[in-house]
Formats: structure tokens, C-alpha cells, sequence
């Protein structure tokens, strides 16, 4: 599990197929703190 996707945006709204969706994982459960960051390019 790469920690990292590009995910694309049209009209402001995921392109996604039909069956698919964006799901986090996390792996570490010695570490209860946790961030996400998103950086959008036009």
C-alpha cells in the first residue's frame, strides 16, 4: 500500500468509476495521531 495517490478531478468531483472509491489505510497502530494532506494542481 503505497502512502500516496493521485486521484483526478473533473468539475469538482472525483472521476471515479462505477465500482471504485478512495479508502485509507492505516498500518500503524502505534501511533494514535494522524494527518492527511491534500495538494490540488490546476
Amino acid at each position: 500500500v503505497p502512502p500516496h495517490a493521485t486521484l483526478p478531478v473533473l468539475d469538482g468531483r472525483l472521476a471515479l468509476g462505477t465500482w471504485q472509491s478512495v479508502c485509507l489505510v492505516d498500518t500503524n497502530v502505534d501511533n494514535p495521531d494522524r494527518e492527511v494532506r491534500l495538494s490540488f494542481l490546476g
